[in-house]
């Protein structure tokens, strides 16, 4: 399944456009807020689906994914170094690793589930995530956890016109070119 994630170009807050064969979603950022807030709702009616919120850290972003039937679940920056992120709830655990360049991937269980990219050339806060997802992964927390790594990034950007030249540090892992999403 191929998911799009846009970013509203010129908003005072975040906002996010995500859509997928058969759904879309919308995001939004609080403005004015000392902690991240971010809702994930549906994109009909905007129904909240998703609260995400950050919580206070130095150096590794850790955000609460608190879904509308009650599951919970914990993101962070495991890494800070190599860029790896775990998160965890509802007994289930994944791992985003951030690649050279612009490329992320997503593990479940030691399997892939998920890889996206990154736009390089980004005209105002306009940065757009195309995701791949396996069929039977949780897409809910795999859009959670992209929409949270942009705002930890690139919330700041005020910018008209970037050029991101993406990971030049090192990565825990290579990333696999040649990975598909399970249909």
């Amino acid at each position: 399944m191929n998911i799009t994630v846009s970013e509203r170009k010129f908003t005072l807050r975040s906002e996010y456009d995500i859509s997928a064969p058969g759904f879309s979603y919308y995001a939004e950022k609080k403005l004015f807020s000392f902690r991240d807030r971010l809702q994930l709702m549906t994109g009909d009616d905007h129904r909240v689906v998703v609260r995400m919120r950050g919580r206070f850290f130095l150096f590794r972003p850790r955000y609460d994914f608190q879904f509308s039937d009650g599951r919970t679940y914990y993101f962070w920056c495991e890494k800070v170094w190599k860029r790896v992120f775990v998160c965890e709830g509802d007994g289930e655990e994944f791992r985003l690793y951030e690649h050279k360049g612009l490329n992320y991937s997503i593990f479940q269980d030691n399997r892939q589930i998920a890889a996206f990219t990154k736009n390089r050339i980004v005209i105002g806060k306009g940065n757009r995530y195309d995701v791949r997802v396996d069929r039977n992964a949780n897409v809910l927390v795999v859009i959670c956890m992209v929409l949270t790594t942009n705002t930890a990034e690139n919330d700041n950007d005020t910018a008209t016109v970037t050029f991101d030249y993406g990971n030049i540090g090192p990565e825990e892992r290579p990333f696999d070119e040649s990975w598909e999403p399970e249909d």
